[in-house]
């Protein structure tokens, strides 16, 4: 199984994968610079994507979800991975903090005690391997699973704004290469589907919600997305507890699918649930 996911190693994609394909016989890992290169190397240069889909401070990954409106993609399963940064350091007094942009968002309580320049970088393994190289007192954001590995002067640990931080990742595949959902006897499942936003009117998401409602189909997620075409137009990504052949599932798309257009991603194992 080929994984392509968010590079360069060392980062929470990586470890997603890994985990992901700890499940699976045999896997590789191909790493590419930006979500919509990990994206477009399916089908011809990997089986899956592991990509992370949200963050539980961020909140979603725009790129992701703005890519099922433009490719017949396929979520086939998803899983968590707690987000634990630390500060390591060359001296006990660094003079500037290397740190990727997302991680110091995240890591900002502890980072406004240092008095010193943030120099952003373009993932957590450039922040390391920039103090790694620096020959001044410095210091690094990195996750910190990056400890294992490493070794240093001064290192502050479990530094994240959040104490429960964590990533929801998916598992993406064309529509080609998924293999139909079965629904699994036991298993809690989750749903991803799109409206798109095709025939606009007063009223429209309420509608869809009320459908949701009156056939008690519980919605875990619901995203509004511009669609790129004029102001105030946009799709609706939802997320919802139970697999798209439950009959109220079914029920609920097909009274929608008469007013707007509905691509269901996938019905998946919820993380939550194991």
């Amino acid at each position: 199984m080929r994984i392509a996911t968010l590079g360069p190693a060392g980062t929470f994609s990586e470890l997603a994968a890994c985990e992901y394909g700890r499940q699976l016989q045999h896997y590789t890992l191909h790493f590419y610079p930006a979500l919509a290169r990990v994206l477009k190397a399916l089908p011809d240069e990997a089986d899956c994507a592991v990509v992370p889909i949200e963050n539980i401070v961020e909140g979603v990954v725009s790129p992701v979800i703005d890519s099922f409106v433009k490719r017949p993609l396929e979520i086939t399963a998803e899983l968590t991975i707690p987000v634990r940064f630390s500060l390591v350091a060359n001296h006990v007094a660094p003079e500037k903090i290397y740190a990727q942009f997302v991680a110091q968002g995240q890591c900002s309580e502890c980072l406004s005690r240092y008095d010193v320049p943030i120099m952003n970088t373009a993932s957590n393994s450039e922040a390391l391997r920039l103090l790694q190289q620096s020959r001044e007192p410095a210091a690094a954001v990195v996750p910190e699973h990056s400890l294992r590995e490493h070794s240093f002067a001064h290192v502050e640990s479990n530094i994240t704004d959040y104490a429960h931080n964590e990533t929801r990742f998916v598992v993406v595949r064309t529509k080609q290469q998924a293999e139909p959902s079965a629904r699994r006897s036991g298993v809690a499942y989750k749903t991803s589907l799109l409206i798109i936003d095709d025939t606009d009117h007063p009223g429209l998401l309420v509608e869809h919600l009320q459908v949701f409602a009156a056939y008690r189909v519980n919605l875990t997620s619901l995203v509004s997305r511009p669609t790129g075409q004029k102001f105030g137009h946009y799709h609706f990504y939802i997320e919802c507890e139970g697999h798209v052949a439950d009959s109220a599932i079914a029920a609920a798309l097909t009274l929608i699918k008469l007013r707007n257009k509905v691509m269901v991603l996938g019905s998946y194992p919820d993380s939550s649930a194991t």
